[in-house]
């Protein structure tokens, strides 16, 4: 006999029980049977709605002026108050990720430019050098893990030579990432810390290194990215350092985390369905079409949070303002209403309209670099290791975390 689904209202919010597998068919039985459903945990510290169907997911992120993001843009860890100078420290009262219009427009408006699929797609000849590197590095070794010698290493590359992160701090730097990202896991935890705790250690530590660099950059202007940041003028006036140190914390643990994963667990993909891999071999121009599919199957970003300003009607319920609103679009981006056969890989799939990019005023402002990244790599890698495969058996090493979907690690070999 089925559990009651609100038996497993603690289990969306505990890390441990992702890596099982088993939300997968608790969010099918919770698009059939409960679409908008109302979740009590244990020990949260709030109650919240859960959405799992992605038709209204899309609608829900598409309406900015119903459904906030001050709070948080991602399912937190704790349904707790943080005070305003917690906030503060975590530089959260200045992520652009965690406005709403219409200052999120005059903030992210100055930023497009930088990240639109034109300027991205100039840095193409150095994302190639550097997927060359990374190849070349492990040609000689015969095994590799993905995770720490592929998929963190590129956009390390990337997004820390564009803002001007000097190579000495980047071990460092990815350090603190996991601890922000991923606490939970063995990589991330801090022994003797809570989840929540570890996390904002780890983001804390990156928003005082991001303090550093703007004060830095304000007072010794480079060529890079960061300085054109401290340059930048919002509605008329300069950004403080503090607004300056926001946009540096953001695109270091932005830059990192969905490239990581996305990378990691396409990996995956590819190495347990050989098919899909010969195919992309066979085939270099569907490429894109493999992005996309890697997206939508990882899912990077397991959830996104919403707070309700206004009443809204959904599925003959009521939302009310000041209710959360957790949609999960792992459970979107396999929803049998919209792609047919979810959970197979298929790099053919089309339409692809996934949601893990975000949606909205609100859509990942990095999104062309990470296709980009994304395109280099799985282009070059088949075509200098086409026999790559397990070293070991296929079990994923899911990174254990209900925020994220990522792996720890993946060992592979070639010749």
């Amino acid at each position: 006999m089925e559990k009651d689904l609100s038996s497993y209202d603690t289990d969306l919010v505990r890390p441990e029980w992702y890596p099982s597998g088993e939300h997968h068919e608790i969010f099918r039985r919770l698009r059939d049977e409960d679409p908008l459903h109302w979740a009590e945990p244990d020990d949260y510290g709030r109650n919240f709605w859960v959405v799992t169907r992605y038709d209204d997911m899309k609608a829900i992120l598409n309406d900015a002026m119903t459904f906030s993001s001050s709070f948080d843009s991602r399912v937190p860890r704790s349904g707790r108050r943080l005070t305003t100078l917690q906030r503060r420290k975590l530089m959260w009262d200045a992520s652009v990720t965690l406005m709403d219009p219409p200052l999120h427009t005059v903030m992210r408006q100055p930023m497009n430019k930088h990240f639109s699929t034109p300027m991205v797609g100039r840095m193409r000849a150095d994302i190639e050098k550097i997927v060359d590197e990374i190849i070349e590095d492990i040609r000689k070794k015969g095994t590799a893990d993905v995770v720490d010698e592929f998929a963190a290493v590129l956009p390390m590359h990337v997004v820390f030579k564009m803002l001007g992160i000097p190579e000495s701090d980047w071990d460092e730097l990815g350090r603190f990432a996991w601890q922000a990202f991923s606490p939970a896991d063995p990589r991330g935890a801090i022994p003797g810390k809570t989840h929540e705790e570890t996390s904002f250690i780890g983001i804390e530590a990156i928003g005082d290194y991001s303090m550093r660099m703007a004060r830095d950059r304000l007072a010794n202007p480079r060529d890079d990215l960061a300085s054109i940041i401290a340059r930048m003028v919002v509605d008329g006036t300069p950004l403080d350092e503090h607004e300056i140190a926001g946009w540096f914390l953001l695109l270091i643990l932005g830059g990192l985390e969905t490239t990581r994963n996305a990378i990691s667990v396409g990996m995956w993909c590819f190495l347990k369905d050989p098919e899909q891999r010969q195919l992309l071999i066979d085939n270099p121009t569907l490429i894109d079409g493999a992005v996309d599919e890697i997206l939508r199957w990882t899912t990077p970003a397991r959830g996104r949070l919403r707070v309700a300003r206004a009443s809204y009607k959904m599925h003959g319920k009521t939302i009310n303002p000041g209710d959360w609103v957790v949609l999960f679009a792992v459970s979107g981006n396999k929803d049998e209403r919209k792609f047919d056969n979810p959970h197979k890989f298929d790099i053919r799939r089309t339409p692809n309209d996934h949601l893990s990019l975000g949606e909205g005023i609100h859509a990942c402002l990095g999104r062309a670099l990470v296709r980009l990244e994304l395109k280099v790599l799985f282009s070059k890698i088949f075509s200098a290791f086409p026999d790559i495969e397990f070293a070991g058996d296929d079990t994923p090493h899911w990174v254990v975390d209900h925020q994220v979907t990522g792996l720890s690690q993946l060992m592979v070999k070639f010749q």
